[in-house]
Order: C-alpha cells, then sequence, then structure tokens
C-alpha cells in the first residue's frame, strides 16, 4: 500500500500501527511510506514504529505534492495490487483483506473502499452535511459493480499496479489533494478499468474540520477543476466549469448567507432566552475579505475583468434571438391567416355573383 504523509506526525503513528495491525498476515503486504518534505516529527514518528523493514518502507522527497507523492510510492512498491490511502485515516483491521477479497473475486478491476467518520470525533452539523455526497459520495453510487470515476478517493481504494503505470500515474500538475485522484480514475476508466465499490473495505477519517476550513478547500478545489477541464475539455459541464463563471454564482452565495443568516435568528428565537451556540456563520464576518470574494475569485480563474457584464452580454444576445424567432413565427402566421381570410372572401363573394370589372386602360 502506499501512504503520502505531510506534516502529520501527531496521528501519523496511530495510522502505521492500524496498517500493520491488520487481519491480513504480515507477508503478504508492505506498507510504503512517503514522506513529503515534512517538517515535523514525522522521521521520528515512523522510526518509533519499529517495524520490520520488510513491512514499513520509508522514502522522503521535496515537497511536491501528494500526487507526486503517490507517484514514489508506486514506484518503490513491489506488490501487484496497490492500496492508496491517507494520513488521517485509521483503518479497520479488515480492510486490507476485504480489498484483496474483491481482487480476487473480481479479477483486474479498481476497489473503492467506505470512509466514515472516526467514532472519536464529534461529528458537528456541517461535517454530516459533507456526508451526504459533498466529500464523499458513496449514497450517489447507483451500481456498486460499475462505478463511474468521480468516487475514486485515495483515502481508500485500491487497483493494480500495471493499471497506474499504463496511464502515466498521478499528473503533478494537480499540486493539492484535490481532484488528482479522480482525473487517474477517468484516464483508467477509458482504458477500460472497471471501478466495483466494496464498503466492507472501512477506514475511519480521523480529521476534524469546519465551514471555514472547507471554504478554503473548495477553493483549492476550483482551481484544479480548472486543470482538470483544460486536460479533459468534454468534462467541462459535469465539473462545473461553465456555471462557475457566471456571476449569479456569486449572487446565489449572498443570497444564501443572508437566507442562514435569517433562519439564525428564527432558531434563536424558538429556543427562547437560551444563549446562543457558537455558530459558522461567524465567518461571515469574522473574514471581510468574502465580501469582495464574490467577483474576485471568477475574475482570477478566467482573468475577465467584469464577468457580470459579460454574463449580460450574452443574455442580452439570447433575448435577441428569441425575439427575431418571435417576429419570424408571428409574421409568418399573421401572413398565411391573412391570405386564408382573403382567399374565403373572395369565394363567398364569387357564390354572391361578385365578378371583377375588366380593368379599363
Amino acid at each position: 500500500m502506499v501512504l503520502p504523509t505531510y506534516n502529520r506526525s501527531d496521528l501519523l503513528g496511530r495510522v502505521l500501527q492500524g496498517l500493520l495491525d491488520q487481519s491480513l498476515p504480515a507477508d503478504q503486504y508492505e506498507v510504503v511510506v512517503v514522506d513529503d518534505g515534512a517538517t515535523d516529527r514525522t522521521p521520528e514518528v515512523v522510526a518509533e514504529v519499529g517495524a520490520a523493514p520488510s513491512r514499513l518502507r520509508y522514502f522522503r522527497q521535496e515537497n511536491k505534492g501528494p500526487a507526486a507523492a503517490r507517484n514514489h510510492g508506486v514506484r518503490e512498491s513491489r506488490g501487484k495490487i496497490i492500496l492508496f490511502t491517507g494520513d488521517d485515516c485509521i483503518p479497520d483491521r479488515r480492510l486490507l483483506e476485504q480489498h484483496l477479497r474483491a481482487h480476487d473475486a473480481e479479477g483486474d478491476v479498481g476497489v473503492i473502499g467506505h470512509i466514515a467518520w472516526h467514532p472519536e470525533l464529534e461529528v458537528t452539523p456541517f461535517m454530516s452535511f459533507l456526508e451526504q455526497g459533498v466529500q464523499f459520495g458513496f449514497g450517489t453510487i447507483e451500481d456498486t459493480e460499475d462505478v463511474q470515476f468521480w468516487s475514486f478517493y485515495t483515502s481508500n481504494c485500491s487497483v493494480q499496479k500495471h493499471r497506474v503505470e499504463e496511464t502515466g500515474g498521478f499528473d503533478e500538475d494537480f499540486k493539492h489533494a484535490a481532484y488528482e485522484d479522480i482525473e487517474l480514475a477517468y484516464r483508467m476508466q477509458q482504458r477500460g478499468l472497471r471501478l466495483i465499490y466494496r464498503p466492507a473495505a472501512l477506514t475511519y477519517h480521523h480529521h476534524v474540520t469546519t465551514l471555514e476550513r472547507y471554504l478554503q478547500r473548495q477553493r483549492l478545489a476550483g482551481r484544479a477543476a480548472v486543470t482538470f477541464w483544460r486536460k479533459h475539455p468534454e468534462l467541462e459541464k459535469p465539473l462545473g466549469i461553465a456555471h462557475a463563471a457566471l456571476a449569479t454564482t456569486a449572487i446565489k452565495f449572498y443570497e444564501m448567507a443572508m437566507e442562514y443568516g435569517h433562519a439564525l435568528g428564527v432558531r434563536d428565537a424558538l429556543r427562547g432566552d437560551r444563549p446562543p451556540e457558537p455558530d459558522e456563520s461567524e465567518l461571515l464576518w469574522k473574514d471581510p475579505a468574502l465580501a469582495a470574494a464574490g467577483r474576485a475569485w471568477i475574475r482570477e480563474v478566467f482573468r475577465d475583468d467584469d464577468p457580470q457584464q459579460k454574463e449580460l452580454v450574452i443574455l442580452r444576445s439570447e433575448l435577441k434571438k428569441l425575439r427575431n424567432e418571435w417576429d419570424r413565427v408571428t409574421s409568418r402566421r399573421l401572413y398565411r391567416w391573412s391570405e386564408k381570410l382573403a382567399k374565403t372572401g373572395w369565394a363567398t363573394l364569387k357564390k354572391l355573383g361578385y365578378r371583377r370589372k375588366p380593368r379599363v386602360e
């Protein structure tokens, strides 16, 4: 298995102990740790774990991001099947056993395991919201025997090593942990790889997050989405590139923030005299930069001085097309109605004996 890590020494020891204490026999797997230029106690923590070098292999590189670290780990791996996991994921004891069982049963496939919040964590309402498909969309999987590449999360997935190598590995243009795993899965799936979902292959995400932190992560994800789109323009719509470029997206953000603030007031009143609980909405006033961010981030990505004006130009163009089409249709219908009326009237006059007088020059 391949485990990239960066400045998470406080949790890394527990993760490694969990990976080394698996139900699978010790001689059937190895743990390859790639230190992505950490500046904390990562080397000491790995040494303290004290596993045999044949089971726990440690490599260090300068900081290049998780994609490069995983590629390093793939190159060093000696097994035919590679499990990818994260340094904030504490595995169930049967994690490797379940992955291997799926590969034995299905052959050359990619196996996606399940990721749940660690039982030690206090799951906030926001973290529950993330579980509904925002962070890990397991609930959106329609066919567990043929899963779309969007669900290939390197916190818990496995694939045969040759599949990664044949596609050229993770694209190192992705510098952060966003879309680099899904982009690789897209390329592997285009080459015929079938992905399956096995919820019994379980790991626990030991990572508390807040709205503020997740907004920062989403901004990185937005940048990564543009990198993804430029490599695969056919995915513009599912990546949300065109939608995000419109000023209405920023307007929607402000509208939802106002609606949420109003809802908080209603909730406070319904609670009576009890003091309001700390809430993530404090972010809206703690960070003044959000006030200007609505349009600034659009300009940063698309180099557009006035995205709202651009949207209005597009809207006016579409309205003009619609008006021209309406004029064309209605004028044609009016002509045909007038022509039919004239023919009917003339036929009626002829029946009444009216004859057109010959024209005198």
